[in-house]
């Protein structure tokens, strides 16, 4: 039961909705813990503020703390309340940011998050094909792991995600836009380069460069290709670094075919894989508002280019196939 307070216990109790400005007062002590510091952050005087809190639980018809002293100590009944609050403030974070970002910038600003993967070649080649057509589109674009993209999406920072995997969350809608083949880079000296085709399971035997199973690319070696991560020379968590990586010498890995379209073949060889697997390529917006035109013209733009980048693949095909996991 919750812990009543003295002058309402023996009467019946009907809690009634804090207003914001309560709701504020309740947050910001229990963020600081003292009243003197709520006071401060809140720029009233103290007497004030416990004249505020005083209403509060009068209000829920239950106490929100514990007076010890001078210090405050939270009941079980305000530490639930506090984990709902937080999301409320972290609500209305999302909403000064976008209101910032829309005040600053204006509509006609694109903002792209996607994967590190993308950014060296897909990404921008849909650019260059959207801004032939919208030379005055600013852009906002930057990089994210799979597990940031939701948070930029829902806060406004981001019009368009794109991305390896799909999103799950409610606030989100995916869209499966396209996908690409998955291909072995090595060093000229590396003992499977002459080697028309690679084996996975054989580069395993080699220095190769990986990527953690917790990865969409990890998750899809290893399912698709049966590859342990273990073995890996190196773990990255990018095809591009892991291309990088391979130009240095350091050993082969396995990367996306728009990783290798535009980069000199003299310190690296191409070579397809025995089983042919492709990756996925999702873009992910708001579920919540229309996406905007400029966003939905980048997704047009994205998908001509996986159009053309399909049509121009040069690669043989494999022995064996089997379907992006």
């Amino acid at each position: 039961m919750p812990s009543q307070l003295p002058e309402t216990s023996s009467h019946a109790i009907h809690p009634r909705a804090l207003n914001m400005r309560q709701l504020e007062v309740f947050h910001a002590i229990m963020t600081t813990g003292t009243i003197s510091g709520a006071a401060l952050a809140l720029h009233v005087s103290q007497p004030a503020l416990s004249r505020a809190l005083a209403h509060c639980e009068a209000r829920l018809g239950y106490l929100l703390f514990e007076r010890l002293g001078r210090r405050l100590q939270p009941t079980p009944e305000a530490q639930r309340l506090h984990e709902e609050a937080r999301d409320v403030y972290r609500g209305l974070d999302r909403l000064n940011s976008l209101a910032q970002r829309i005040g600053h910038a204006g509509v006609d600003t694109l903002h792209l998050a996607c994967s590190a993967t993308f950014a060296n070649t897909l990404i921008p080649q849909a650019l260059q094909q959207l801004m032939r057509y919208s030379p005055q589109l600013r852009v906002d674009f930057r990089t994210a792991t799979y597990d940031e993209l939701p948070e930029y999406l829902l806060s406004g920072q981001a019009d368009v995600g794109v991305s390896l995997v799909e999103s799950n969350h409610p606030g989100l809608k995916s869209r499966l836009l396209g996908r690409q083949r998955l291909l072995c880079v090595l060093p000229p000296q590396h003992p499977l380069a002459d080697r028309a085709m690679v084996d996975p399971l054989a580069l395993c035997d080699t220095a190769w460069i990986g990527y953690p199973p917790d990865t969409p690319l990890g998750r899809l070696c290893a399912s698709a290709l049966a590859m342990d991560a273990s073995s890996a020379s190196i773990q990255v968590r990018s095809p591009a670094i892991a291309l990088s990586c391979v130009q240095t010498g350091l050993g082969a890995a396995i990367v996306d075919a728009s990783c290798i379209r535009h980069i000199p073949r003299d310190d690296i060889v191409v070579r397809p894989l025995t089983t042919e697997v492709y990756s996925n390529i999702w873009t992910i917006t708001s579920a919540r508002q229309p996406c905007p035109a400029t966003g939905q013209q980048f997704i047009d733009a994205l998908h001509a280019v996986l159009k053309q980048l399909s049509a121009a693949e040069p690669w043989p095909p494999a022995s064996k196939t089997s379907g992006a996991a």
